[in-house]
């Protein structure tokens, strides 16, 4: 790896510096006063980070960066406070920014003048100055950066609405007193264009009107259409219209105290040129389909009409120019000979037949012959041989020249040689039908690695650190471990930023140390929760967590949730690394007591599980073993009537049960929180096994299967289907109530109560064992962070353990809204049940946090 090649990867790894060793450094930052300020930006603009060294000269100029912050938030002289407290304990630093954010100008008014084709609020709506109006408290404060966006907000309307030459232009006035601002935007709305065309026979209007940019540009000193000439010539050009005119004819007309400017593209098409054939000659060493396999110009026929294009037949030319190359011929010469035929008559077009005949010199075909290698000593000559594409025999390419090089210097520099440089030499002999090569390659200095000393990890333990890195003291230098290293330190929960410096590597020492410096992320949270939806009613839900338990890279998480179907507690501890490998366990503890929704049974259970995962393919593939033991006890929530007392009822005993859980994960969305494309796939195995009973030997299997795309960037669709099954096995014949499968609800079938689209003749829930789900949602975003919702649901319930009338499939749509906020969408949604049972509600209303799917 040469000097320059290490250098791009600074941006990275910070490679070829010299820094010395700092004991003092930035422990932490807290900002305090934020607020409605991220911290996360407070922390952007300040250039200083935890695990930085600490310099009182930098730390001066923090204040300053944090107000410019601040007075582009709308505060109009905020102060800042930056300062530095000693950690007694380790003699680092805790930097503490105190901000006084003081007074804002309010939005108190925002007008609009000079708009006549558009009422004010349709405009108004249109604009975050005017929402920051209607708000409460700092909400409402102004925004210089958004009153700008906001007037190219309104010009980006008025074009698409056909007014290209509108201009708006904003003013401000403020009340120093009051702290209020008056918004102005003045439009001038200037003449709807109306676009029309006139003898375009080739073309639909439509298509041309694809090739206007004045309703997107605007139309300033006729740009745009000027522009749009260009392009609608190139179209015809493109379809075997090379001789095509256009001009325009532009007249304007007043109606209803509106100017209309009515721009006529007249074209002349001119001629087609229609390719009647195309041949080949001269070709000895390339076949001449693999050459019209380079060729885009085709002649009339079935699937083409065969239109010529001057400059895609000059791109057809080079593309076999470079397929000669690739071939060994480096002299080859392609000329063209066009024949043009007699006029053909179509109904009211002329066409022309063209015959193209390409005429090819291929001159000779070189291949490499010798191969030498000079001042190579770290590889034996026939181990650089295979590394290389030109070896001797093969067809000579120019342009693998490069990549040979690169790849010799990169197999020798991970061997510990970063300073390596090779260059090739290439001599032809008189009839180029040879090139002779040599390399000349300079190893430079065997570098290795020497101490490896970390800065910034004042909670991370040094080992575990250590297990991150692919190298170790005397390992050879390698980039590539490097930057292994790098992202496996990224992939911890414990770090947020991870610098690599090597100490020597610029000067050319033979041993080169490692610098590394990370800065860690606040490790313990609290995270606290409370809402309501229609599956669980009300809920509150309280999280407590270190991101580094111990300093070694572990995750510590105790939640509990209280709800109006009861309450549940869970405590894992995540290990990332088991034993340094790739592998990554959790380990659960919880306690839970449901009575869900229309059901007439209860569960109470305490289990102990072991989770091991592992992801592939970038990690979008995640495979899962999990084991899991649960005592559990099933009681009913109404009085038994005396039939079912008289019954033989194993399920509300107590239970012990051992479970294996193996299951698998794809997913390629885009986002988790609002996926607008992509997949997600998975399938799921409970194999169970009960402890002095077989109530619960059984097989869960489950397969869940989403699909999300884009139709056009407001509306997206989502498609959803699920499936799920349970086997007994051995003596077995039954499941216990509370694992069978339920449907009906915000999660599954909407517009059905929760749990409830099987039932029976009580009204109550009813169970089995098998499932099927399938779900088509349209999602439109109405802008402002609302978004309208069209659904279909269906879903069958079977296999059941009691009397049921009917197990047929049922069905759902509805509609529903939803606002989106930084954790995900909060929305209301009504399905109507298609078909409903007599005594049946006609529909359910949901509210829900998040997506059903």
């Amino acid at each position: 790896m040469t000097q320059n090649s290490l250098a791009q990867t600074k941006e990275s790894l910070d490679l070829p510096g010299t820094v010395s060793k700092i004991d003092v450094r930035v422990k932490d930052i807290l900002v305090k006063g934020a607020f409605p300020v991220f911290k996360k930006e407070v922390l952007q603009v300040m250039t200083i980070s935890p695990g930085d060294e600490f310099s009182q000269e930098v730390l001066d100029q923090q204040s300053s960066r944090v107000v410019v912050l601040f007075k582009n938030h709308g505060f109009i002289d905020p102060k800042v406070k930056v300062i530095a407290k000693k950690d007694l304990q380790d003699g680092h630093y805790i930097v503490s920014v105190y901000i006084e954010k003081g007074d804002f100008y309010r939005v108190e008014r925002v007008m609009v003048h000079g708009n006549h084709s558009f009422s004010g609020i349709r405009l108004k709506l249109r604009t975050k100055t005017w929402q920051s109006s209607v708000l409460l408290g700092s909400a409402t404060r102004f925004i210089e950066k958004e009153f700008n966006a906001d007037v190219k907000n309104l010009i980006r309307f008025y074009r698409e609405k056909g007014f290209a030459d509108v201009t708006v232009s904003g003013r401000i006035q403020k009340n120093d007193q009051s702290k209020t601002v008056d918004l102005k935007f003045d439009i001038n709305e200037g003449p709807v264009y109306k676009i029309r065309f006139d003898g375009n026979r080739q073309f639909w209007d439509h298509t041309l009107k694809q090739e206007m940019t004045l309703f997107k540009d605007g139309n300033k000193n006729n740009f745009a259409v000027k522009k749009s000439i260009r392009n609608i010539k190139k179209k015809y050009s493109q379809s075997g219209f090379p001789d095509a005119g256009i001009k325009t004819k532009i007249t304007e007309r007043k109606k209803d105290k509106k100017i209309f400017r009515d721009v006529t593209f007249q074209t002349d098409e001119g001629d087609q040129y229609i390719v009647s054939s195309i041949s080949i000659k001269g070709n000895h060493g390339v076949d001449e389909k693999s050459i019209k396999q380079q060729i885009l110009t085709k002649p009339s026929g079935f699937l083409t009409d065969g239109g010529y294009a001057p400059e895609v037949l000059e791109a057809d030319i080079n593309a076999i120019r470079v397929l000669y190359l690739r071939q060994g011929y480096t002299r080859a010469r392609i000329q063209k000979t066009l024949k043009i035929n007699d006029h053909l008559s179509q109904k009211d077009k002329k066409i022309k037949s063209l015959a193209i005949e390409l005429v090819i010199d291929e001159g000779p075909r070189t291949r490499v012959g010798t191969v030498r290698f000079q001042g190579l000593s770290i590889l034996k000559p026939e181990a650089a041989m295979q590394l290389l594409s030109l070896k001797p025999g093969k067809v000579y390419r120019n342009y693998m020249i490069e990549s040979d090089e690169n790849v010799l210097k990169k197999r020798i520099s991970e061997m510990g040689y970063p300073h390596i440089r090779v260059k090739a030499t290439v001599v032809f002999n008189e009839d180029l039908s040879l090139a002779d090569f040599f390399y000349d390659v300079d190893e430079g200095p065997f570098v290795t690695i020497g101490q490896i000393f970390y800065t910034g990890n004042f909670r991370t333990k040094k080992e575990i650190l250590n297990q991150e890195m692919t190298l170790s003291q005397g390992d050879p230098l390698s980039l590539k471990k490097l930057f292994e290293s790098r992202q496996n330190m990224l992939d911890m929960n414990a770090l947020n930023s991870v610098k690599f410096n090597t100490l020597g590597l610029k000067e050319k020492l033979d041993q080169v140390d490692l610098a590394i410096a990370v800065e860690e992320k606040v490790p313990k949270f609290v995270e606290f929760a409370t809402g309501y939806d229609t599956q669980r009613h009300f809920y509150v839900n309280t999280t407590i967590g270190d991101h580094n338990f111990l300093g070694r890279n572990l995750a510590v998480e105790t939640d509990a949730e209280l709800s109006q179907i009861g309450h549940e507690v869970n405590v894992s501890l995540t290990e990332p690394r088991v034993f340094s490998s790739r592998i990554s366990s959790t380990t659960k503890i919880a306690a839970q007591k449901h009575e869900e929704f229309n059901t007439d049974f209860g569960i109470k259970s305490y289990s102990l599980s072991q989770i091991f995962y592992r992801q592939f393919l970038e990690k979008k593939l995640t495979a899962n073993v999990g084991f899991q033991y649960d005592f559990r006890e099933q009681y009913p929530t109404r009085s038994p009537s005396v039939s079912e007392t008289e019954t033989d009822n194993r399920e509300y005993d107590s239970r012990h049960i051992f479970e294996i859980n193996p299951s698998m994960t794809y997913r390629t969305t885009d986002s988790y929180v609002r996926p607008r494309k992509g997949v997600f796939s998975a399938v799921y195995m409970d194999i169970s096994k009960g402890i002095e009973n077989n109530l619960d030997d059984y097989i869960k299997y489950r397969m869940d299967a989403r699909y999300y795309y884009t139709v056009f960037e407001p509306l997206t669709l989502a498609v959803r289907g699920w499936y799920g099954y349970i086997q007994t096995y051995g003596e077995n014949k039954t499941v216990p109530e509370d694992q069978l499968f339920f449907l009906g609800g915000t999660t599954t079938v909407r517009g059905f109560d929760e749990n409830l689209l099987l039932f029976d003749n009580t009204g109550t829930a009813v169970g089995g064992r098998e499932a099927f789900l399938g779900s088509v949602e349209a999602r439109y975003d109405l802008g402002l962070k609302f978004e309208v919702t069209l659904f279909y649901d269906v879903g069958r319930v079977q296999k059941t353990f009691d009397s049921v009338d009917s197990d047929d499939f049922r069905s759902s749509a509805g509609v529903g809204l939803r606002y989106m906020t930084p954790i995900g969408p909060v929305g209301l949604v009504y399905g109507w049940k298609i078909n409903p049972l007599p005594g049946e509600s006609s529909g359910c209303l949901h509210f829900s946090m998040g997506y059903t799917f």
